[in-house]
This record gives structure tokens, sequence and C-alpha cells, in this order.
């Protein structure tokens, strides 16, 4: 429960904040770029993280359009797209990552967690 509490804590940051708002897949496709040595291609990252080219593609039009990774052809095979970091991409994964020690530090030391209540006893209907 106490990891829950604390990915609740930073989710709930992450919306409030004013940095982007990604999706899950497209925080997995951050981290997965920023996380292993680049460049990287589309058909690598789509591989790592067993989701089809067209999923990771889109993805990738999101963190371009958001400036945390940059896309470049290669001069020799137009059709050859390497993806890589960016400042601006580095500077939110820093962000959020301190948004996480911050909340696991402060949610390892909350109280006992309130056990979940049982939901209520179905209502049975009577026929009239």
């Amino acid at each position: 429960m106490t990891s829950l509490e604390m990915m609740r804590r930073v989710s709930a940051d992450a919306v409030r904040g004013a940095a982007a708002d990604l999706t899950a897949r497209q925080f997995a496709l951050l981290l997965a770029v920023f996380m292993r040595p680049g460049p990287h291609a589309v058909r690598e990252l789509a591989r790592a993280l067993d989701l089809p080219k067209p999923a990771v593609t889109r993805g990738l039009d999101v963190l371009e359009r958001l400036g945390f990774i940059r896309r470049k052809r290669d001069q020799a095979d137009r059709r050859d797209v390497s993806i890589h970091r960016t400042v601006k991409g580095a500077v939110f994964l820093y962000d959020y990552g301190e948004t996480v020690a911050h909340r696991a530090e402060e949610t390892s030391t909350c109280p006992t967690w309130i056990p979940a209540s049982r939901p209520p006893a179905p209502i049975s209907l009577q026929p009239i």
C-alpha cells in the first residue's frame, strides 16, 4: 500500500503541475530514450517496449512536439530516423525524479494506512 500511496501522490503532483501530462505509454517511451545510451531507432524502441511501431511513432510525435526528444534523418538514407535526447526532456525527467524521491521519503514516514473498508452488501430488490 505504501508504494501505491507514493504513486498516487506523484501522479497528483504531475497532473496538478505545469509540466507535461504524459500518458503511461509516452512516459515509458521517454524513459526508454533517456535511460539507455542513444541514439535510438523506432524499431529498437518498439521491441524494447513490446509495442507496435505505429504506437511508438505516435508517442514520439507527442514527445517531439513537447521538445523532449528530437528526430534526426540520416543524410545518406533519408528513410532512417534516429531518436535523440534533448535538454528539455532531461530537465523534465530530473524534476520528475526529484518529485518521486521527495514523495518516497515523505510516504515512508506516513502513519499506518487505514485498511480498505468492506463494500456494502448488495441491495436485494423485492418484486412489487
